[in-house]
């Protein structure tokens, strides 16, 4: 009996037959018990040839949001910063900031500053071994030239106690024995030369003007100052730079946390603020850049917000800015429509990002141009 009265009930309300749309007919009554939207009855897909009318025609009315010029930006922690938490925020909701501002350090900042120390106190080393190098190098350059000139005068005094011993051993004075002294005394001298002048070899300047042991110290000192700089970037791992102008609008994390994928804070510049209005498709063909528009709010009480279309999006996609009407069409096909507020407005609105506003764009009533595009 239930079952019977279950499938009764369901196939009237869902499948009204002629006798219960009578009764409907004859009470003056519609399905729904006096609910806006009527139950059980097909959601008309196209609107009504009025409907058509009245949308083309007169000024396109469309919701959006109020932000920052260019949107707000959250900001995330740097790149590489690993498992780092936030020991220091250095900025309020509302400051104003400069793009590489400092907004707040992290707790691995000691570990990167000592690794800079240690890199910078490389780096003077390198230099002073640089500097030694070329003192030593020259030193010994000029010694071993020194050494140079005595050994040739040492050759040629051997070569000459040679040819005189030679001279003596053909007159019978001089013994062979004696010749062949003067004959090791000179190899030895010459070997001298030879030895002196290979060593000289080594501290010549090489390909690239340098002498070799001045080229290590300098690759050296190279290696340091690379070391240095990248220990400068890395300071950037632990703290968090404005990566715009702009101003403060939220600060998502507090000393000692770990930020969230949402970022650390969100920043836009406030000093120009503009809307997003959410425009019907079928709307858009009669907007076009340069459109004067106008903005109410309930927060804002009577006082209007005013500005010009100057941009117009491409992209089709779902609305998200609905009104409060619980049977508004939330999966209606817009494109977005930027709106440039004017001075007076623009710092009337850097109070209420996001505020939800109500915008009317006065439509000329030629609208042949076709002002669609951009």
């Amino acid at each position: 009996m239930f079952l019977t009265l279950l499938i009764g009930g369901v196939g009237g309300l869902y499948f009204q037959g002629p006798a219960v749309r009578a009764i409907f007919a004859w009470t003056s009554l519609e399905p729904g018990a006096g609910a806006r939207q009527p139950i059980a009855l097909a959601v008309r897909r196209v609107p009504s040839p009025e409907r058509v009318a009245s949308m083309a025609t007169g000024d396109v009315v469309a919701l959006g949001r109020l932000q920052p010029a260019g949107g707000v930006v959250s900001v995330a922690l740097p790149q590489g910063a690993g498992d780092a938490r936030i020991d220091r925020i250095l900025v309020d909701e509302g400051d104003i900031v400069a793009e590489g501002d400092v907004l707040a350090v992290l707790d691995s900042l000691a570990v990167y500053e000592a690794a800079l120390t240690s890199a910078e106190s490389n780096l003077a080393i390198r230099r002073a071994v640089l500097a030694q190098t070329k003192v030593q190098a020259s030193a010994t350059e000029a010694e071993i030239l020194a050494q140079i000139r005595g050994a040739e005068a040492s050759l040629a005094a051997a070569e000459s106690e040679l040819s005189r011993a030679g001279t003596l051993l053909d007159r019978g004075v001089r013994t062979q024995a004696s010749l062949e002294d003067a004959h090791r005394a000179a190899d030895m001298s010459r070997a001298d030369l030879d030895r002196l002048r290979a060593s000289l070899t080594r501290h010549q300047p090489g390909p690239d003007g340098l002498q070799v042991d001045v080229a290590v110290a300098t690759a050296d000192l190279a290696a340091a100052e690379a070391a240095v700089e990248q220990a400068r970037r890395d300071l950037d791992r632990a703290r968090v730079l404005a990566p715009r102008n702009g101003s403060i609008i939220e600060v998502a994390a507090r000393a000692g946390e770990r930020p969230s994928a949402d970022g650390l804070l969100r920043m836009g510049d406030t000093g120009r603020m503009e809307a997003e209005l959410e425009v019907f498709q079928t709307m858009v063909p009669r907007v076009a850049v340069g459109q004067p528009v106008s903005l109410v709010s309930g927060v804002l009480g009577d006082e209007q917000l005013s500005g010009t279309v100057s941009r117009i999006g491409t992209l089709v996609g779902r609305q998200s800015v609905t009104a409060d009407d619980p049977a508004a069409n939330t999966d209606a096909r817009v494109l977005l429509v930027t709106v440039a507020l004017d001075e007076a407005s623009s710092a009337r609105a850097e109070r209420y990002v996001h505020l939800e506003v109500v915008a009317r764009i006065a439509v000329a009533q030629d609208t042949s141009h076709g002002g669609a595009g951009q």
